[in-house]
């Protein structure tokens, strides 16, 4: 029965590994470099692209979100790699189809960390 138990989790993982990331998005890392007068400058450097799926909110998430005027904030579920790991909340940005999003938050899926959500919020968005 233990055994029959490992065989239907197991299987159940590698379909969720099976599941297709159809979106390529890029991850900025913000950089400090010099202008023509030599002056320090922050701008926003490509970092990685990696492949994941996004969502909008919607039901009651959204309308939490609207309440706090945070209603084009989008969900990225991304495969966790060693890389992410140094992903933080301050340094770095989501760029999806020309669009830039500020990462609000980062949560590791399930017990294993196999997968990573980045909760964004389309930047300029809650001006």
């Amino acid at each position: 029965m233990d055994n029959m138990l490992k065989r239907q989790k197991w299987r159940s993982k590698m379909r969720e590994l099976g599941r297709v990331r159809r979106r390529k998005i890029k991850i900025q890392k913000i950089t400090i470099g010099r202008d023509e007068w030599q002056n320090e400058v922050k701008y926003w450097a490509d970092w990685r692209e990696v492949w994941a799926e996004r969502s909008s909110l919607w039901g009651q998430a959204y309308y939490a979100a609207k309440a706090v005027n945070e209603e084009n904030t989008v969900e990225f579920v991304l495969r966790h790699v060693g890389f992410l790991d140094e992903l933080n909340t301050f340094d770095y940005q989501v760029v999806f189809e020309g669009v830039a999003y500020e990462i609000k938050q980062i949560d590791h899926l399930e017990d294993d960390n196999m997968w990573i959500k980045l909760r964004c919020l389309e930047a300029g968005a809650n001006v």
